[in-house]
């Protein structure tokens, strides 16, 4: 800890009548060099129970969406090459031929070091999660003990604290993709701590960082954008700058949001139609109306703060029909617009006076916004880790209660370090309850962290609750299947599991008669016990209800394939290329049609296609050495040959 004697910050009054707490002392410069910040162990314990919270996810597989993200995205696989790929196309482009409305580039391109320097090694992603989780309760501490100078330390050390040890967090840190979360809090944390630093010393070069630092957070995770609100919000707040001196130092962070809004929208807008949100993804747009919408948003908004609050149960989807829209003649709709509307007007009566309180709200709202599918539908309904970011403000706020609740007051003349340790001699009481807090967070934390060890742990940990949740069945049946087989070859080697697949589909199903995937995937497990022509009917059915499913297609033209009827086999096969031409495994199947019917050079094309994708899959490699060996050109077929033994080596 410093040694420095503690310096005097110009504050305002406060006049006798009003508690210093709720009036809000601002210093002129933020907090200057000479000042005593806290001690230093508030920042390392933080990062200390943040990394070791999570020691136990380092043992865990891919999960949920790193499928799609990292382990089944070739762009993410094929490491720095493709990085042009990376900012230029949508974030999951390399794992699905649909449009999307999402556009990460700097997160994927973490990804793609992380899988060049250590291939399939998800353990590597599990650590650095968790590094920078602990690194990201350090910075906070050191940026908003500058920010919060003039309060007591232990505002800002509680928040912290509480916010690193909430096991709503679990989302983001024990899944890998949901590193850009943390990265989008951690460089606009970053740019908060570089505007404060300029303040502090004038120096340009620290707001040029911090410029730099929230254009990195944009291009990690769009809703970086509400940090247009709170970076002004919070100078005007906690500082005495003048308006003309915010909006100067707000406008330079219009620069990095404009520059990215304007490559994002000419990366999705060359997509050939937009993504379509699905009421099985977000329920709320199977609302009959406007007002239902409004009245089911805000219904899962109060859910969402209830979570905060009472972070059990955990879960990871509440989907339709789990929950369905409302309308205002619902209690939970009412509850949920009352209580958002009751922080709001709160805040603001009480903006003028800087209520610490006032701040919290706002910046739980403003960044919570984007999310509460209440200004505009995004893609989901629910998910834990939307409450990121917003939680800050939530933390912030829970901190603040308790020093009210125990009457503490700021005393700057008392040194920072036995502020924390002992205010106005209650440090005792205020201690106790927190750690009783913390305990029980990270307690909660420790013990939801198994969930995530794989897809089928997590879907079978939360399909209690939420049983009535199409979408967890779909997926609980997906995961199921694995169990009971050998991925690399297909083959079943224990039926029970495929039947109790079957059974979540089946269910799926029931819940939503026209859940196209889910027939999709029964008709696959029927496929793989044999029974071809419940597989057939599946496929039938799951294309009645989406005609231009790329990978029901090639499933049908495996069982065209395999009654000899090649005609039919290559028109679905065709069809399910032109939709995707991305899919490896229709254009091998393809061209095996092809080759079947002698079509040699049709059937290399295709292979050589998906080689495009895929340049060292052996498979691919194999069947063009072998195809040149049946046209009579061994010559040619060797290096494809010798190609295939050498990435097959690789590969064991």
């Amino acid at each position: 800890m410093s040694k420095r004697k503690l310096t005097k910050q110009p504050q305002q009054q406060i006049p006798r009548k009003q508690t210093a707490a709720s009036v809000s002392p601002r210093s002129k410069t933020g907090g200057g060099p000479s000042l005593d910040l806290g001690p230093a162990w508030v920042g390392l314990l933080a990062a200390a129970l943040g990394f070791l919270l999570y020691v136990n996810t380092f043992g865990h597989v891919y999960c949920l969406d790193d499928y799609s993200v990292i382990k089944e995205n070739w762009v993410t696989k094929g490491g720095l090459k493709n990085i042009g790929l990376m900012f230029s196309t949508e974030y999951r482009y390399g794992a699905w031929n649909s449009p999307g409305s999402l556009y990460r580039p700097f997160s994927l391109l973490i990804f793609s070091l992380q899988w060049q320097l250590s291939p399939d090694n998800p353990m590597v992603g599990h650590v650095m999660n968790a590094v920078m989780y602990g690194l990201s309760g350090w910075l906070l501490w050191a940026t908003w003990r500058r920010i919060l100078v003039n309060y007591h330390p232990v505002l800002p050390a509680l928040a912290v604290l509480f916010f690193i040890a909430h096991p709503v967090h679990t989302e983001v840190v024990a899944n890998i993709k949901s590193l850009d979360e943390i990265l989008a809090l951690f460089f606009c944390t970053a740019s908060l701590y570089g505007v404060w630093r300029y303040f502090d010393t004038g120096k340009t070069g620290w707001l040029t960082a911090a410029v730099l630092s929230y254009t990195v957070a944009m291009f990690s995770k769009e809703s970086s954008i509400t940090f247009l609100a709170l970076i002004p919000l919070t100078i005007w707040f906690f500082t005495d700058r003048s308006l003309g001196q915010n909006l100067r130092v707000s406008a330079l962070f219009l620069l990095p949001a404009v520059f990215f809004l304007a490559i994002r929208h000419s990366v999705l807008g060359a997509q050939p139609y937009q993504e379509v949100y699905s009421g099985l993804d977000n329920f709320i747009v199977l609302a009959k109306d406007r007002a239902s919408r409004l009245a089911s948003a805000f219904m899962m908004c109060g859910l969402y703060l209830k979570t905060l609050l009472v972070p059990h149960p955990l879960v990871s989807d509440l989907g339709y029909p789990q929950m369905k829209p409302v309308t205002f003649a619902d209690w939970r709709a009412l509850g949920g617009f009352f209580a958002y509307a009751g922080m709001f007007v709160w805040a603001l009566l009480n903006l003028r006076r800087r209520h610490i309180l006032s701040f919290a709200i706002l910046f739980y709202l403003i960044a919570f916004s984007l999310f509460s599918n209440v200004l505009m539908l995004i893609g989901t309904s629910y998910g834990e880790r939307v409450l990121y970011v917003p939680s800050w403000g939530y933390a912030l706020g829970v901190a603040a209660a308790l020093l009210f609740l125990f009457r503490i007051k700021p005393e700057t003349d008392v040194p920072a370090a036995k502020q924390v340790r002992n205010p106005n001699g209650k440090g005792t009481l205020v201690w106790g309850v927190a750690i009783a807090i913390l305990a029980a967070y990270s307690l909660k934390t420790v013990l939801r962290n198994p969930a995530w060890y794989t897809s089928y742990n997590l879907y079978q940990a939360d399909i209690s609750n939420s049983p009535n949740c199409a979408k967890l069945n779909y997926h609980l049946g997906i995961e199921t299947i694995k169990e009971g087989m050998n991925e690399e070859t297909g083959q079943v080697f224990d039926s029970t599991w495929v039947n109790k697949a079957i059974g979540f589909h089946s269910r799926a199903i029931e819940l939503f008669p026209e859940y196209h995937d889910a027939y999709g995937s029964r008709g696959l497990a029927y496929f793989r016990t044999g029974k071809y022509d419940q597989a057939y009917d599946d496929y039938q059915k799951a294309l009645k209800h989406r005609p231009n499913d790329d990978k029901v297609l090639s499933n049908l033209g495996f069982i065209y394939f395999l009654r000899q009827q090649l005609d039919s086999a290559e028109t679905v096969y065709r069809k399910s290329v032109s939709l995707n031409p991305r899919f490896i495994d229709a254009r091998r199947n393809l061209g095996a049609v092809l080759a079947m019917k002698k079509r040699f050079p049709e059937a290399i094309e295709q292979w050589q296609e998906g080689l495009k994708y895929e340049p060292e899959n052996a498979t691919l490699l194999q069947y063009i050495g072998s195809a040149y060996n049946d046209m009579g050109r061994p010559e040619e077929a060797k290096p494809w040959l010798d190609r295939a033994a050498a990435a097959a080596g690789k590969k064991q």
